[in-house]
Protein backbone atom coordinates (compact mmCIF):
# COMPACT_ATOMS: atom_id res chain seq x y z
CA UNK A 1 0.00 0.00 0.00
CA UNK A 2 1.30 2.87 -1.04
CA UNK A 3 2.03 5.77 2.44
CA UNK A 4 0.05 8.40 0.23
CA UNK A 5 -2.89 6.43 0.05
CA UNK A 6 -2.45 5.20 4.10
CA UNK A 7 -2.54 8.25 5.32
CA UNK A 8 -4.99 9.74 2.76
CA UNK A 9 -7.66 6.80 3.75
CA UNK A 10 -6.51 5.23 6.97
CA UNK A 11 -4.56 7.02 9.20
CA UNK A 12 -6.74 8.31 11.89
CA UNK A 13 -9.94 6.74 10.76
CA UNK A 14 -10.15 2.92 10.12
CA UNK A 15 -8.27 -0.32 11.03
CA UNK A 16 -6.69 -1.85 7.99
CA UNK A 17 -4.70 -4.88 7.50
CA UNK A 18 -1.74 -5.07 5.32
CA UNK A 19 -0.59 -8.42 3.73
CA UNK A 20 2.41 -9.91 4.31
CA UNK A 21 6.08 -9.06 3.31
CA UNK A 22 8.96 -10.44 4.44
CA UNK A 23 11.10 -8.13 5.47
CA UNK A 24 8.96 -7.13 7.96
CA UNK A 25 8.56 -10.53 9.56
CA UNK A 26 12.30 -10.46 9.68
CA UNK A 27 11.91 -7.40 12.11
CA UNK A 28 12.53 -10.03 15.20
CA UNK A 29 12.57 -13.54 15.48
CA UNK A 30 11.76 -16.04 18.70
CA UNK A 31 16.61 -16.77 18.52
CA UNK A 32 16.83 -12.91 18.87
CA UNK A 33 14.57 -12.14 21.32
CA UNK A 34 16.13 -15.19 23.80
CA UNK A 35 19.23 -13.23 23.19
CA UNK A 36 17.43 -9.70 24.19
CA UNK A 37 16.27 -11.27 27.21
CA UNK A 38 19.84 -12.02 28.17
CA UNK A 39 20.45 -8.71 28.40
CA UNK A 40 19.27 -8.55 32.05
CA UNK A 41 19.47 -4.89 33.13
CA UNK A 42 16.62 -3.75 30.77
CA UNK A 43 14.09 -6.68 32.07
CA UNK A 44 12.55 -4.53 34.88
CA UNK A 45 9.59 -4.57 36.52
CA UNK A 46 8.50 -1.66 33.62
CA UNK A 47 9.61 -3.54 30.76
CA UNK A 48 9.03 -7.11 31.57
CA UNK A 49 5.46 -8.17 32.07
CA UNK A 50 3.97 -11.71 32.33
CA UNK A 51 -0.04 -11.95 31.65
CA UNK A 52 -2.01 -14.92 32.54
CA UNK A 53 -5.30 -15.44 31.47
CA UNK A 54 -6.12 -11.54 31.35
CA UNK A 55 -4.36 -10.92 34.69
CA UNK A 56 -0.95 -9.84 35.42
CA UNK A 57 1.30 -12.01 37.22
CA UNK A 58 2.48 -9.73 40.16
CA UNK A 59 6.41 -9.18 40.03
CA UNK A 60 7.13 -10.97 43.41
CA UNK A 61 6.64 -13.65 41.62
CA UNK A 62 8.78 -13.52 38.99
CA UNK A 63 11.50 -10.69 39.87
CA UNK A 64 14.85 -11.35 42.04
CA UNK A 65 15.96 -10.09 45.43
CA UNK A 66 16.37 -6.04 45.44
CA UNK A 67 19.98 -5.05 45.37
CA UNK A 68 21.18 -1.90 46.39
CA UNK A 69 22.49 -0.28 43.51
CA UNK A 70 20.02 -1.59 41.22
CA UNK A 71 15.91 -2.36 40.82
CA UNK A 72 14.83 -5.95 40.49
CA UNK A 73 15.34 -7.41 37.57
CA UNK A 74 12.92 -10.34 35.95
CA UNK A 75 14.82 -13.85 36.69
CA UNK A 76 14.86 -16.00 34.00
CA UNK A 77 14.32 -19.25 35.82
CA UNK A 78 10.67 -17.54 37.46
CA UNK A 79 9.55 -16.40 33.82
CA UNK A 80 10.58 -19.96 32.48
CA UNK A 81 7.78 -21.31 34.97
CA UNK A 82 4.96 -19.03 34.22
CA UNK A 83 5.92 -18.89 30.49
CA UNK A 84 5.60 -23.73 30.94
CA UNK A 85 1.73 -22.44 32.78
CA UNK A 86 0.78 -20.49 29.43
CA UNK A 87 1.62 -17.49 30.47
CA UNK A 88 1.86 -14.47 28.04
CA UNK A 89 5.51 -12.44 27.67
CA UNK A 90 5.11 -9.10 27.00
CA UNK A 91 8.86 -7.16 26.48
CA UNK A 92 8.43 -3.48 26.60
CA UNK A 93 10.77 -1.02 24.83
CA UNK A 94 12.51 -3.30 22.59
CA UNK A 95 13.86 -0.43 19.89
CA UNK A 96 16.76 0.22 23.30
CA UNK A 97 17.95 -2.88 22.96
CA UNK A 98 17.69 -4.01 19.07
CA UNK A 99 18.91 -1.71 16.17
CA UNK A 100 16.53 -3.22 13.67
CA UNK A 101 13.47 -2.36 15.46
CA UNK A 102 15.09 1.17 16.42
CA UNK A 103 15.54 1.63 12.78
CA UNK A 104 11.45 0.61 12.29
CA UNK A 105 10.60 3.17 15.41
CA UNK A 106 12.77 5.74 14.19
CA UNK A 107 11.10 5.90 10.65
CA UNK A 108 7.47 5.74 11.91
CA UNK A 109 8.30 8.51 14.68
CA UNK A 110 10.21 10.43 11.99
CA UNK A 111 6.49 10.30 9.89
CA UNK A 112 4.28 11.04 12.03
CA UNK A 113 6.18 13.63 14.38
CA UNK A 114 5.78 11.02 17.31
CA UNK A 115 7.23 9.10 20.04
CA UNK A 116 7.32 5.81 19.21
CA UNK A 117 8.01 2.89 21.45
CA UNK A 118 7.98 -0.73 20.16
CA UNK A 119 6.67 -3.94 22.61
CA UNK A 120 7.11 -7.62 21.77
CA UNK A 121 4.54 -10.73 22.35
CA UNK A 122 4.97 -14.06 23.01
CA UNK A 123 1.47 -15.82 23.38
CA UNK A 124 0.18 -19.31 23.22
CA UNK A 125 -2.80 -21.14 21.65
CA UNK A 126 -5.93 -20.58 23.12
CA UNK A 127 -4.68 -18.62 26.14
CA UNK A 128 -5.67 -14.61 25.93
CA UNK A 129 -3.62 -12.07 27.13
CA UNK A 130 -5.36 -9.04 27.11
CA UNK A 131 -9.08 -8.97 27.16
CA UNK A 132 -11.04 -6.21 25.24
CA UNK A 133 -9.59 -2.46 25.34
CA UNK A 134 -8.58 0.32 23.38
CA UNK A 135 -4.77 2.05 23.04
CA UNK A 136 -4.13 5.52 23.53
CA UNK A 137 -1.69 6.03 20.67
CA UNK A 138 -1.91 4.28 16.90
CA UNK A 139 -1.08 0.55 16.99
CA UNK A 140 0.67 -0.78 14.18
CA UNK A 141 1.09 -5.07 14.93
CA UNK A 142 3.61 -7.10 12.90
CA UNK A 143 3.24 -10.56 13.60
CA UNK A 144 6.06 -12.40 13.44
CA UNK A 145 5.69 -15.72 14.04
CA UNK A 146 2.72 -18.26 14.42
CA UNK A 147 -0.77 -16.49 13.53
CA UNK A 148 -3.13 -14.30 15.63
CA UNK A 149 -6.85 -13.58 15.52
CA UNK A 150 -7.81 -10.28 16.47
CA UNK A 151 -11.29 -8.55 16.38
CA UNK A 152 -11.59 -4.90 16.27
CA UNK A 153 -15.26 -4.02 17.58
CA UNK A 154 -17.37 -1.10 15.69
CA UNK A 155 -17.49 1.12 18.63
CA UNK A 156 -14.51 4.06 19.44
CA UNK A 157 -13.50 5.84 22.45
CA UNK A 158 -13.26 9.99 21.22
CA UNK A 159 -9.23 10.44 21.37
CA UNK A 160 -8.69 8.70 24.58
CA UNK A 161 -5.94 10.22 27.05
CA UNK A 162 -6.18 7.93 30.18
CA UNK A 163 -6.89 4.20 30.11
CA UNK A 164 -10.09 3.37 32.12
CA UNK A 165 -9.36 1.79 35.80
CA UNK A 166 -10.74 0.29 37.99
CA UNK A 167 -13.01 -2.66 39.69
CA UNK A 168 -15.97 -2.33 36.98
CA UNK A 169 -13.66 -1.19 33.94
CA UNK A 170 -13.75 -3.99 31.98
CA UNK A 171 -17.31 -4.43 32.62
CA UNK A 172 -17.83 -0.73 31.36
CA UNK A 173 -15.11 -1.44 28.02
CA UNK A 174 -17.41 -4.77 27.32
CA UNK A 175 -20.64 -2.68 27.23
CA UNK A 176 -19.10 0.06 25.46
CA UNK A 177 -17.28 -1.58 22.23
CA UNK A 178 -20.13 -2.81 20.05
CA UNK A 179 -19.95 -5.74 17.80
CA UNK A 180 -17.34 -7.40 16.04
CA UNK A 181 -16.55 -4.70 12.96
CA UNK A 182 -13.96 -7.25 11.78
CA UNK A 183 -12.16 -10.35 12.49
CA UNK A 184 -8.38 -10.34 11.48
CA UNK A 185 -6.18 -13.80 10.88
CA UNK A 186 -2.38 -12.28 11.37
CA UNK A 187 0.17 -14.19 9.74
CA UNK A 188 4.49 -13.74 9.63
CA UNK A 189 4.44 -10.47 7.30
CA UNK A 190 0.93 -9.19 7.82
CA UNK A 191 0.62 -5.44 9.87
CA UNK A 192 -2.06 -4.48 11.48
CA UNK A 193 -2.91 -0.42 11.75
CA UNK A 194 -5.60 0.00 14.21
CA UNK A 195 -6.12 3.70 15.20
CA UNK A 196 -6.57 5.07 18.90
CA UNK A 197 -9.60 4.49 20.32
CA UNK A 198 -10.96 1.22 18.42
CA UNK A 199 -11.64 -1.57 21.26
CA UNK A 200 -9.86 -4.71 20.08
CA UNK A 201 -8.41 -8.41 21.24
CA UNK A 202 -6.47 -11.17 20.21
CA UNK A 203 -5.93 -14.59 20.58
CA UNK A 204 -3.02 -16.76 19.11
CA UNK A 205 -4.73 -19.54 16.78
CA UNK A 206 -1.57 -21.20 16.63
CA UNK A 207 0.75 -23.63 19.50
CA UNK A 208 2.67 -19.86 19.97
CA UNK A 209 2.26 -16.32 18.24
CA UNK A 210 5.20 -13.82 18.60
CA UNK A 211 4.08 -10.60 17.23
CA UNK A 212 5.51 -6.90 17.52
CA UNK A 213 3.65 -3.56 17.98
CA UNK A 214 4.67 0.00 17.56
CA UNK A 215 3.14 2.30 19.70
CA UNK A 216 2.92 6.23 17.82
CA UNK A 217 2.30 9.16 20.07
CA UNK A 218 2.16 12.56 18.03
CA UNK A 219 1.48 15.41 20.62
CA UNK A 220 -2.36 15.91 21.15
CA UNK A 221 -4.12 19.30 22.38
CA UNK A 222 -3.30 18.50 26.00
CA UNK A 223 0.03 19.13 25.46
CA UNK A 224 -0.71 23.11 24.56
CA UNK A 225 -1.61 23.64 28.45
CA UNK A 226 2.50 22.87 29.27
CA UNK A 227 3.74 24.68 26.63
CA UNK A 228 0.98 27.71 27.77
CA UNK A 229 2.19 27.69 31.18
CA UNK A 230 6.00 27.44 30.28
CA UNK A 231 5.43 30.76 28.26
CA UNK A 232 2.69 32.33 30.63
CA UNK A 233 4.72 32.39 33.69
CA UNK A 234 7.52 34.92 32.37
CA UNK A 235 4.29 37.32 32.30
CA UNK A 236 3.53 39.18 35.52
CA UNK A 237 -0.06 39.08 34.50
CA UNK A 238 0.26 35.47 35.01
CA UNK A 239 2.52 35.80 38.42
CA UNK A 240 0.28 38.32 40.06
CA UNK A 241 -2.34 36.92 42.79
CA UNK A 242 -5.75 36.46 41.40
CA UNK A 243 -8.47 38.85 42.94
CA UNK A 244 -10.74 37.53 45.74
CA UNK A 245 -13.61 36.33 44.34
CA UNK A 246 -15.71 34.87 47.20
CA UNK A 247 -17.49 38.02 47.70
CA UNK A 248 -18.28 39.99 45.25
CA UNK A 249 -16.69 38.59 41.87
CA UNK A 250 -16.54 41.64 39.83
CA UNK A 251 -12.84 41.80 39.93
CA UNK A 252 -11.99 38.31 39.26
CA UNK A 253 -14.24 38.41 36.56
CA UNK A 254 -12.36 41.13 34.81
CA UNK A 255 -8.97 39.73 35.56
CA UNK A 256 -9.57 36.75 33.78
CA UNK A 257 -11.16 38.14 31.24
CA UNK A 258 -7.70 39.77 30.90
CA UNK A 259 -5.89 36.31 31.29
CA UNK A 260 -8.25 35.20 28.61
CA UNK A 261 -7.33 37.52 26.02
CA UNK A 262 -3.98 37.30 26.93
CA UNK A 263 -3.95 33.23 26.39
CA UNK A 264 -5.44 33.93 23.55
CA UNK A 265 -2.93 35.79 21.81
CA UNK A 266 -0.05 33.59 23.16
CA UNK A 267 -1.51 30.92 21.09
CA UNK A 268 -2.09 33.15 18.14
CA UNK A 269 1.34 34.50 18.01
CA UNK A 270 3.97 33.48 15.60
CA UNK A 271 6.29 32.89 18.72
CA UNK A 272 3.97 29.98 19.87
CA UNK A 273 3.91 28.37 16.62
CA UNK A 274 7.31 27.71 16.31
CA UNK A 275 8.02 27.05 19.56
CA UNK A 276 5.18 23.92 19.44
CA UNK A 277 6.20 23.14 15.95
CA UNK A 278 9.83 22.68 17.73
CA UNK A 279 8.60 20.43 20.58
CA UNK A 280 7.11 18.32 17.13
CA UNK A 281 10.84 18.02 15.59
CA UNK A 282 12.57 17.20 19.17
CA UNK A 283 9.95 14.39 19.45
CA UNK A 284 11.44 12.40 16.19
CA UNK A 285 13.58 9.43 17.18
CA UNK A 286 16.84 10.08 15.23
CA UNK A 287 19.69 6.71 14.76
CA UNK A 288 23.08 8.06 15.29
CA UNK A 289 25.41 4.59 15.35
CA UNK A 290 28.84 5.00 17.54
CA UNK A 291 31.70 5.13 15.28
CA UNK A 292 34.89 3.95 17.16
CA UNK A 293 37.15 4.89 14.27
CA UNK A 294 35.21 8.69 13.63
CA UNK A 295 38.10 11.16 14.77
CA UNK A 296 37.45 14.42 13.02
CA UNK A 297 38.20 17.67 14.25
CA UNK A 298 35.21 19.61 16.10
CA UNK A 299 34.32 23.06 14.98
CA UNK A 300 34.96 25.28 18.22
CA UNK A 301 33.92 29.07 18.79
CA UNK A 302 34.91 30.82 21.71
CA UNK A 303 33.24 33.75 23.24
CA UNK A 304 34.49 37.43 22.62
CA UNK A 305 32.59 38.98 25.66
CA UNK A 306 30.15 40.76 23.63
CA UNK A 307 26.99 41.52 25.04
CA UNK A 308 23.70 39.79 24.01
CA UNK A 309 20.14 38.52 24.12
CA UNK A 310 17.17 37.16 22.85
CA UNK A 311 14.15 38.50 23.36
CA UNK A 312 10.79 36.75 23.05
CA UNK A 313 8.30 38.82 21.78
CA UNK A 314 4.72 37.48 20.20
CA UNK A 315 5.92 38.19 16.76
CA UNK A 316 8.78 35.84 17.74
CA UNK A 317 12.50 35.39 18.73
CA UNK A 318 14.78 37.93 18.05
CA UNK A 319 18.84 38.59 18.82
CA UNK A 320 19.69 42.16 19.74
CA UNK A 321 23.02 43.10 20.28
CA UNK A 322 25.31 45.83 19.70
CA UNK A 323 25.12 46.28 16.01
CA UNK A 324 21.38 46.08 15.98
CA UNK A 325 18.90 42.87 16.06
CA UNK A 326 17.99 40.05 14.23
CA UNK A 327 14.70 37.34 13.69
CA UNK A 328 15.71 34.55 14.78
CA UNK A 329 12.82 31.91 13.61
CA UNK A 330 13.26 28.53 14.94
CA UNK A 331 16.74 29.04 16.36
CA UNK A 332 15.78 31.19 19.28
CA UNK A 333 16.42 28.53 21.80
CA UNK A 334 19.38 27.38 20.53
CA UNK A 335 20.85 30.52 20.31
CA UNK A 336 19.95 31.33 23.82
CA UNK A 337 21.90 28.49 25.20
CA UNK A 338 24.66 29.13 23.26
CA UNK A 339 24.64 32.30 24.27
CA UNK A 340 25.20 31.22 27.96
CA UNK A 341 28.52 29.26 26.53
CA UNK A 342 31.78 30.16 27.18
CA UNK A 343 33.02 27.77 24.02
CA UNK A 344 30.89 25.40 22.26
CA UNK A 345 31.30 23.48 19.22
CA UNK A 346 29.24 22.73 16.09
CA UNK A 347 28.70 19.61 16.90
CA UNK A 348 28.16 19.82 20.29
CA UNK A 349 25.31 22.47 19.20
CA UNK A 350 23.84 19.52 16.76
CA UNK A 351 24.06 16.91 19.42
CA UNK A 352 22.21 19.07 21.55
CA UNK A 353 19.62 20.76 19.74
CA UNK A 354 19.14 17.41 17.10
CA UNK A 355 16.20 18.78 15.52
CA UNK A 356 18.16 21.34 14.01
CA UNK A 357 19.00 21.11 10.27
CA UNK A 358 22.37 21.69 8.72
CA UNK A 359 21.05 25.11 7.76
CA UNK A 360 19.80 26.17 10.35
CA UNK A 361 23.05 25.05 12.30
CA UNK A 362 24.91 27.27 10.03
CA UNK A 363 22.91 30.08 10.15
CA UNK A 364 23.55 30.62 13.85
CA UNK A 365 26.93 30.16 13.54
CA UNK A 366 26.87 32.60 10.42
CA UNK A 367 25.25 35.09 12.93
CA UNK A 368 27.12 35.12 16.56
CA UNK A 369 30.64 35.18 14.54
CA UNK A 370 29.00 37.80 12.00
CA UNK A 371 27.50 39.97 15.08
CA UNK A 372 30.74 39.24 16.88
CA UNK A 373 29.91 37.41 19.67
CA UNK A 374 31.84 34.75 19.27
CA UNK A 375 35.07 33.56 16.87
CA UNK A 376 36.37 30.28 15.54
CA UNK A 377 39.40 28.60 17.66
CA UNK A 378 41.27 25.67 17.99
CA UNK A 379 41.69 24.68 21.96
CA UNK A 380 44.68 23.29 23.26
CA UNK A 381 45.08 20.45 25.97
CA UNK A 382 47.40 21.74 28.44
Amino acid sequence: MPADTFVADYLGRRPVQIRGASPRSKLLSTPRLQELLSVRPHWTADNLKLILNSRPVLGEHYLDEAHADRPKLADPRKVQLFLNMGASLVGDHVEEIDSSVRQAAAMLSEQFAATTGANVYCSFEGIRAFASHCDLHEVFAVQLEGEKTWQIYENRADAPVEALEGPDAQATIDRAKGPVMMTVQMQPGDLLYIPRGYFHDALASTSASLHLTFGVAPLNGRYLFRLLEQEAIKSPKFRSYLPDGRGDRTQLRAHLDELAEAIGGMMRSPLFETLLSNRQRALVMREHPVDLHDRRNLDYYAATGQRAQVDWRPEGAFLRHQRGEEPLGAIGEPIEWALEQQAFSREQLQTRYYWLSEDEAGRLIDLVTRAGLFVAYEPTLE
